[in-house]
């Protein structure tokens, strides 16, 4: 009885994670294939909005506003990928958690790459936009960043958790 409540806490567990993570994907995929125009318009509204709470100093320049913009664009771009690599990593190796460690790493790492390449390069097809491969790199490296967190926090506690249950050798006191 215990053991079918746990699976169903772990099934449970990893649908509301899959659930969590493609819609991440999804919001990610949507503000990457908005037409150019329509991007620039959002990070300048957005900056207007930000300018409230802190003023930019009066000789701002269009030049620095605008790399200011870009500034924050890439940082949220950081940090959306930060998060997908977070919640795919934990959502994979709990879907998959009977599979070998290393397979389900090894999956997880080109899940998170495909994401991070293809958001980028399909804006090719996209009027006004154009590929980016520093926007792609700062994507794997934020994606993978989250990854690497993730896999090592977890590869850690499987050797506490071997470190503390030693398999029995055969001897007995």
């Amino acid at each position: 009885m215990k053991k079918n409540r746990k699976k169903t806490g772990q099934r449970l567990a990893a649908l509301v994670l899959w659930i969590i993570f493609i819609l991440m994907i999804a919001g990610i995929t949507f503000i990457s294939f908005q037409n150019g125009e329509a991007t620039k318009e959002l990070g300048s509204l957005i900056m207007d909005k930000l300018s409230r709470f802190r003023p930019m100093p009066e000789a701002s320049t269009g030049e620095e506003m605008a790399a200011a913009t870009y500034g924050m664009r890439q940082g949220g771009r950081a940090l959306a990928f930060l998060m997908i690599g977070i919640v795919g990593t934990i959502t994979i190796h709990v879907s998959c958690y009977r599979c070998n460690w290393l397979i389900r790493t090894g999956i997880t790492a080109l899940i998170l790459a495909s994401i991070a390449y293809l958001t980028e390069k399909l804006k090719i097809y996209i009027p006004t936009r154009h590929y980016s491969y520093e926007e792609m790199m700062i994507s794997m490296a934020a994606a993978g960043a989250g990854f690497l967190a993730v896999s090592l926090i977890m590869l850690l506690g499987r050797i506490l958790k071997s470190l503390s249950h030693p398999k029995a050798t055969g001897h007995s006191l």
